[in-house]
């Protein structure tokens, strides 16, 4: 056979090809998987939504973390920044989170539990921490923060039929609304729902926090502050290492962080018993690292 006849064999192949069938909008399995490419369009785009409030979230409380941290004894500043503190976190509850719970409507929060989980335990961490300052200094009580049922009634959101549309509801929702003909829609009530665990998590992140007020303190000659402080630092250590969670990989470095800044915190409050006054002027170097053979107590 020549090479011509083995070209035209190829090219009359080439000819001879079916033009391409339309697809039949009618067919089952086309409905079917037109409605999961609409389903997971949604999901997708409900996810993207979620985390862009939760980036606010985050970057709101950290401002609000760093707003507490410049509370002053000498500048007698602690209501006034405490007020601020409450009001700017009060705003997250109120639209931020809001939003996320409408957003996680009548859906599976733990399919969008990473899209949130960052900002939500930023929250914690500033909520917690403001309330801890918020306790008088003079109460003879230990000082204590909320749990996460206490903080689960805080979420709790009524429904306003005016502004369905202009708080996150989708499409379909709409649509649905349209098609009742403007009947009277009762208020539903709804909530932001708060995992234990993510509370656990931004509960532990807050040592960090004591750990810098306890330095802090030292700084501005507030001795009793830095006892104080080190004592709750002890508390919440002793607390999360009774857990025993070795196989949690996330709570175990959080816990494992926890033990530097007690330990931060104790080196402090040495040098106060033992220097006295002086303690501040020495400013020992409290961001040592910690040797690697040390024994942690764990076992």
């Amino acid at each position: 056979m020549s090479k011509h006849a083995g070209g035209n064999h190829r090219g009359n192949a080439h000819k001879k090809r079916q033009p391409q069938v339309a697809v039949d909008e009618d067919n089952p399995i086309v409905q079917a998987f037109r409605n999961y490419s609409i389903e997971l369009t949604t999901k997708h785009d409900r996810h993207e939504r979620i985390v862009k409030l939760s980036r606010d979230i985050t970057i709101e409380s950290k401002r609000i973390i760093f707003t507490l941290h410049s509370i002053d004894s000498r500048k007698q500043n602690k209501e006034k920044i405490l007020e601020e503190a409450q009001k700017r976190l009060q705003k997250l509850i109120e639209v931020n989170f809001r939003a996320i719970a409408l957003e996680l409507r009548d859906q599976d929060v733990y399919q969008f539990r990473n899209a949130y989980s960052a900002g939500l335990q930023e929250f914690i961490e500033a909520y917690t921490y403001m309330e801890y300052l918020s306790r008088d200094d003079n109460d003879e009580s230990p000082k204590s923060v909320s749990d996460w049922q206490a903080l689960q009634s805080v979420m709790q959101y009524v429904e306003d039929p005016s502004k369905v549309k202009d708080e996150g509801a989708s499409v379909e929702e709409m649509d649905v609304d349209e098609e009742k003909g403007g009947e009277e829609r009762q208020a539903k009530k709804f909530q932001f729902f708060i995992d234990p665990t993510e509370y656990v998590l931004g509960l532990s992140d807050l040592t960090g926090e004591l750990m810098r007020r306890c330095i802090n303190s030292l700084g501005s000659g507030d001795t009793d502050t830095c006892m104080e402080t080190c004592s709750t630092l002890q508390m919440f250590y002793t607390g999360y290492i009774s857990l025993n969670l070795q196989r949690a990989r996330e709570l175990w470095r959080k816990i494992t962080t926890m033990r530097q800044s007690v330990l931060k915190a104790e080196n402090v409050c040495y040098n106060v018993k033992v220097r006295g006054g002086e303690a501040a002027i020495w400013g020992s170097n409290f961001d040592q690292k910690l040797a690697e053979d040390v024994d942690e107590g764990f076992y």
